[in-house]
């Protein structure tokens, strides 16, 4: 397909961060597929932020401007769609369960010049394929998957790395010498217990210890301050991803748990080791060349986090901040 049968694609995706960043791959092979086509990404406000204007995303729009609640309803106006009938093409990682949905995207896809797929955001459970590979999929209707998925690389702006020298620096940290740690996740079952423990390890063996914590997670943030010694200066709260971005450029490893602070530090090329305890890897692993995965004994064990122990932790976050041990442990 060439740009000149498709020259603005909408792309749709209702996840949240760590989803979003699994799409990564599929953006960057969509302009392959059509070398110079405009893409518009629809997604949460302050994924928009990150992401617009970047290498996948020409525009980056709010999901919910677009007010695509009216598609779900059965007697929905047809004029509901009008105000996307100016793309070549729409992907939409949205509504794929709901019939009325499918069936307003799909009169658009009939007219002429117009393409429309609508597809699940993530696999099927049991699929057995790891997200990015599945999102890679749903654009074969558009041209031939590739061999393997694009690598991807996201960066921080100049105004935020100028930021994250000077919050560390006022910290008498020197970047490439700090541990970043994100002791949070969605999901309380998600965290590794151990993040106390290794911070306080990781400070003796003379590596620098920074955390950072999300607007949900402030009794997180204080239990890893209050447990590891940490000073409450070393905690990073309630950052923009921008911010963040440019402070795990600056790290030397990054250890977190399945969330999407991760794959944003995996996507902005920071060393990160990253815990699965009840989630699969092999579904949900960040997409980065310098990644390294731990991973417990799984869903349905009587202890998910069995096997990750501190000992393991603490090898492979500092084999990585030295430079090798990237893949699954």
């Amino acid at each position: 397909m060439t740009a000149s049968v498709m020259a603005r694609a909408l792309v749709i995706h209702p996840g949240a961060l760590g989803d979003v960043l699994l799409a990564l791959p599929a953006l960057a092979h969509l302009a392959r597929l059509a070398p110079g086509i405009h893409r518009v990404l629809a997604v949460a406000p302050r994924l928009a932020t990150l992401l617009d204007g970047s290498a996948y995303a020409e525009e980056a729009v709010d999901l919910e401007a677009l007010a695509l609640h009216r598609l779900f309803a059965p007697g929905a106006d047809p004029a509901a769609v009008e105000h996307l009938a100016g793309y070549d093409a729409i992907v939409s990682w949205l509504g794929a369960g709901d019939a009325a949905y499918r069936k307003h995207l799909g009169a658009l896809g009939a007219r002429p010049g117009c393409r429309v797929i609508v597809a699940r955001s993530t696999p099927f459970p049991g699929a057995d394929r790891h997200a990015a590979w599945h999102l890679l999929d749903t654009l074969a209707p558009l041209g031939a998957p590739p061999a393997a998925p694009p690598a991807v690389r996201l960066a921080a702006g100049p105004g935020e790395r100028d930021w994250a020298a000077g919050w560390l620096e006022e910290r008498g940290l020197a970047p490439g010498t700090v541990a970043v740690l994100h002791p949070g996740a969605g999901s309380p079952a998600k965290v590794w217990p151990g993040f106390p423990t290794l911070a306080r390890r990781l400070s003796a063996m003379g590596l620098p210890v920074v955390a950072v914590t999300g607007p949900a997670e402030a009794g997180t943030a204080a239990g890893l301050a209050g447990a590891s010694g940490l000073p409450e200066a070393r905690v990073a709260r309630d950052l923009s991803l921008r911010q963040l971005a440019a402070l795990f450029e600056r790290a030397t490893v990054f250890v977190g748990n399945d969330s999407g602070l991760s794959h944003l530090a995996a996507v902005v090329g920071c060393p990160s080791l990253v815990l699965f305890g009840p989630t699969d890897p092999a579904v949900w692993a960040p997409t980065g060349l310098r990644v390294r995965v731990v991973r417990g004994a799984g869903a349905g064990a009587a202890d998910p986090w069995h096997g990750v122990d501190l000992g393991r932790v603490e090898r492979a976050a500092l084999d990585l901040a030295r430079g090798s041990a990237i893949g699954v442990g």
